[in-house]
């Protein structure tokens, strides 16, 4: 699992490298407005699938307990073919009646398909733990939709939006193809059939609807600030977090902090399940080196080559974000921290916990940045010192629920 953990990061690198070659690409060849089109449309796709990927953990949790694939499976197949249903009826006259998506009907209905097999297929080999294998698809992802991208726009001289969704769609079905391809060895086939919605069944559903709630309590965190910024700030110091703050930190927490509930949450599902106290200790002690090396690091780096990092990269008048991502700095390793904590958390089935704990995150954040706000100082720093308080408070709360669970599970194993 380490090794899979270590080269998650390397992956995730390359990957992000790949996405960022393919908007550059495509801001070059593909007019601006359908460009913008093209990233809403698939924007809103991803959020209303959201309910898919909220699925995951849930699934890693109950897999370990009860070693039930048929009913896992099944109920989740259930829940695929509503989602898309429900999508293909309500999303797309939208985007093609509201937002003025000028494409053909079939595109986007292929496009909802291939993203929820996708996502299908993600799934499952997070619930079997093949981290191989959820490594190459972070890395087989941006090459397909690349590859694919070009072989429209300049073998078949198609312009536009078509070569864009023609990009998702085929890679889409491509990693799919190679994850069914990949994964067959490891696992039997599930026979397709009504799911029986017993305890369990009702039960996995339901942390599985928290889990998604919290899996976007995670991201509101985020665009709350952004909301906040665009209420009681300028454009100007908006720009600052939009354009680069928010996005480098975003790639911190891409690299750093979600593999640990990609490989870590699988592990950790495992040895709760077993009750194996010595390998969770020995895997808590690991991931606190971990967070202290890469947020010493990401803390030096901010400190003493920021100002210009930013200077090299972005206009001047980016400046300010320095500051911002100093900040921001000095509490990265609570992130790291939590991360393992709410995966733990999650782990021993405690799946509504681990949502009051996202919620408490912005009842802080938006708390603490009025208070300082109205009675200390109307800096935009204080939204991002009111942001480390939400963590911060986040962290506190993880800790002493983490430790009540920990006694539970060694009182149980005596």
């Amino acid at each position: 699992m380490k090794q899979a953990f270590y080269n998650g990061i390397f992956v995730t690198l390359i990957s992000i490298a790949l996405n960022f070659l393919f908007k550059i690409t495509t801001a070059h060849l593909i007019e601006k407005s359908e460009l913008t089109l093209y990233f809403t449309a698939i924007d809103i796709f991803t959020l209303t699938l959201l309910v898919l990927v909220g699925f995951r953990s849930s699934m890693v949790v109950t897999f370990a307990q009860l070693k039930n694939p048929q009913m896992i499976i099944n109920v989740f197949r259930g829940v695929i073919v509503v989602t898309v249903l429900l999508v293909w009826g309500l999303v797309i006259p939208f985007l093609k009646h509201k937002i003025g998506v000028d494409i053909h009907y079939w595109y986007l209905v292929a496009t909802v398909l291939s993203l929820s097999i996708a996502l299908y297929f993600s799934n499952i080999i997070a619930m079997y733990r093949l981290y191989n294998i959820i490594n190459a698809v972070t890395l087989l992802e941006p090459l397909l939709i690349l590859f694919w991208f070009c072989l429209a726009f300049f073998a078949f001289d198609l312009s536009g939006i078509q070569p864009l969704f023609i990009a998702t769609i085929m890679s889409s079905f491509g990693v799919s193809m190679f994850v069914f391809a990949m994964s067959k060895k490891y696992y039997g086939s599930v026979v397709i059939k009504r799911p029986e919605f017993d305890a369990k069944a009702i039960k996995f559903i339901k942390n599985s609807v928290i889990s998604t709630i919290e899996f976007g309590s995670g991201i509101v965190l985020l665009y709350m600030v952004v909301f906040l910024m665009l209420k009681h700030f300028s454009v100007e110091e908006l720009g600052d977090f939009q354009v680069v703050t928010k996005p480098i930190f975003t790639y911190m927490m891409m690299l750093f902090v979600f593999p640990i509930f990609r490989f870590v949450l699988p592990e950790l599902s495992k040895l709760v399940s077993e009750k194996n106290i010595i390998e969770i200790k020995a895997l808590k002690r690991w991931i606190y080196r971990y967070a202290f090396i890469v947020s010493g690091t990401f803390l030096l780096v901010a400190l003493l080559f920021s100002s210009q990092i930013i200077e090299l990269l972005f206009p001047p008048e980016y400046a300010g974000a320095s500051l911002m991502l100093k900040h921001l700095a000095f509490f990265f390793i609570f992130l790291i921290v939590n991360a393992y904590q709410i995966a733990f958390i999650k782990a021993s089935g405690a799946f509504m916990s681990a949502l009051l704990i996202r919620l408490l995150g912005i009842v802080i954040l938006v708390a603490t940045f009025y208070v300082i706000f109205l009675f200390f100082s109307q800096s935009v720093i204080s939204l991002i010192i009111a942001l480390v308080f939400s963590y911060v408070g986040m962290f506190s709360v993880s800790f002493f629920l983490e430790r009540k669970i920990f006694k539970e599970l060694e009182e149980e194993n005596r």
